[in-house]
């Protein structure tokens, strides 16, 4: 008889907790062991029956549910949490994946997006017990798992968004470079291939690009990836775009699977700026991500095209949790707010950049990313430097992404956390 997934309940109303109870009954492979009124009382009970999953609420008096949470991980790092709330905003979001949580519903939720989160979230449990993300601090996750002989794969994240001029290159580009800043190997793949702006964003006149690989994928070594990508004084690695448009068809869809395949095991991060055009070869970089970063803005036009990927998303078949929503531009000035974006297109925004177009012109005009120029104390450079740490504790809750080797990455746990996701970058 295949084992039962053992859950533990945590809400302060006891109606919430019957109710979810009674959501659990019917399933013959979960199995309800206890529940907990207080985030304390969560914390004991966890010690005391190890439970599988933990349904944790957040607002709770007393210890809340992120406090909570946060000393679970320490003391029972075998018990995968799912954080519940009526809350979607970003900062909740990112407290609860830096606390630990594995997956985030929110209230109110199905029967089915229960037993789904669940059960979801107990099969890409670790087979190790990882360390927590602040035993080991930031850029130590530059250590490899090795386990059974295998280390984890790069991740490979590509920043979208369907209409042009969304900010999406000042988010790839900073992201990138905070992320090589933080310790992780990374590198930058200008995939708007036709009219990228990477290099100038960077203020680097590339002698070589991914064109000069195209013609020797066969014998594809990372010796020759090395002499073709270009470094930046912050550590990140940049593979640019062809230097004329007529180039771009020489990028191959086969050929840009087979590259991207290559840098993940080579790579902690790989990031891809890309073209708001959707061909063959930009659907490729698409399907071979892990995540994609959907960025967005408050309007109309922009909600109606993140709605409208959303969908060419389900029809791609690409898991609820693949595509991140991001506001760019973001300011309480405008009609339409990010909660607003939230519950139109019912996906958490994980992250929002404020407007601030002055810094963002003259960190393009000078070729210097926001957060390494003199606009790095900026809110908008704060946002990023979020956006980065955000990354690395998304992965890092499904094992760490470095040292790029070979095994599949692991159902992430944002599959459930995100539904459908929103970002913004300046």
């Amino acid at each position: 008889m295949t084992d039962k997934i053992r859950v533990l309940i945590v809400d302060d109303l006891p109606e919430t907790r019957e109710n979810v109870r009674k959501l659990l009954q019917f399933e013959a492979d979960v199995e309800v062991i206890a529940q907990a009124g207080s985030g304390e009382q969560a914390v004991e009970l966890a010690i005391e029956h190890n439970p599988d999953i933990i349904l944790m609420d957040i607002n709770m008096p007393g210890l809340d549910g992120i406090t909570a949470s946060q000393a679970i991980v320490q003391n029972v790092p075998t018990a995968q949490i799912i954080i519940m709330s009526v809350q979607s905003e970003a900062d909740y979001l990112r407290r609860s994946m830096l606390a630990g949580a594995r997956d985030f519903l929110m209230k109110p939720f199905s029967g089915d997006e229960l037993i789904s989160a669940i059960r979801r979230v107990y099969q890409m449990r670790p087979a190790h017990v990882p360390a927590t993300p602040a035993a080991r601090g930031r850029g130590a996750q530059a250590t490899a798992i090795v386990e059974k002989g295998q280390v984890q794969q790069g991740r490979i994240i590509s920043v979208y968004s369907p209409k042009g001029g969304s900010g999406c290159t000042t988010i790839a580009v900073n992201l990138a470079v905070a992320l090589a800043e933080e310790g992780m190997n990374t590198i930058l793949v200008d995939g708007s291939l036709q009219f990228g702006d990477v290099a100038v964003m960077l203020n680097i006149r590339p002698s070589t690009t991914i064109v000069d690989l195209m013609d020797r994928m066969e014998d594809l070594e990372q010796d020759l990836v090395s002499s073709v990508t270009v470094s930046h004084r912050s550590g990140l690695h940049v593979l640019m775009a062809p230097p004329r448009p007529e180039m771009a068809d020489l990028v191959t869809e086969a050929n840009v699977k087979r590259l991207l395949e290559h840098l993940r095991e080579h790579y902690d991060f790989v990031i891809i700026d890309t073209s708001s055009s959707l061909n063959d070869v930009a659907l490729a970089m698409l399907d071979m991500s892990d995540r994609i970063f959907l960025v967005t803005q408050q309007s109309l036009p922009a909600l109606k095209n993140a709605s409208r990927f959303f969908d060419l998303a389900e029809t791609l078949d690409y898991s609820r949790d693949k595509v991140l929503l991001l506001v760019n531009r973001s300011s309480e000035r405008l009609g339409i707010s990010v909660k607003d974006i939230a519950s139109t297109l019912k996906r958490p925004v994980i992250a929002t950049l404020p407007i601030d177009d002055e810094a963002v012109n003259r960190a393009i005009d000078e070729g210097k990313p926001l957060i390494t120029g003199r606009h790095r104390r900026r809110p908008i450079s704060t946002a990023l430097y979020n956006l980065a740490e955000v990354t690395m504790t998304l992965f890092d809750q499904e094992g760490s992404a470095v040292g790029g080797a070979a095994s599949a990455p692991g159902v992430p746990f944002w599959k459930r956390l995100l539904g459908r996701s929103p970002e913004a970058a300046g």
